[in-house]
């Protein structure tokens, strides 16, 4: 992939985030989250550990840019969702 696409797809990955942050907590909250304390409130690591091996975390930076490196014309979250078919519970 070019220097420069990769660039454009970095850049979509934390309003995504970011988004997915607000639909997970109430409305108060949700209002709190910013550009700048998102990455606190993400998990640290990238991978877990499972039973098949090692796997990368739901909505980790790596997760979501070699799900947009798939999927080049994801933007936002819901339509992440709408491609990827990702069910969260809340």
């Amino acid at each position: 992939m070019n220097k420069k696409k990769l660039k454009e797809l970095k850049k979509r990955i934390r309003p995504i985030q970011i988004e997915w942050l607000k639909s997970l907590l109430p409305q108060e909250e949700a209002d709190k989250i910013t550009v700048d304390n998102v990455e606190g409130l993400l998990p640290e690591d990238n991978y877990m550990k499972g039973i098949k091996g090692i796997t990368l975390v739901f909505m980790s930076d790596r997760w979501l840019l070699k799900q947009l490196k798939k999927y080049p014309e994801i933007k936002t979250y819901n339509k992440l969702k709408e491609v990827l078919n990702v069910w969260i519970y809340m």
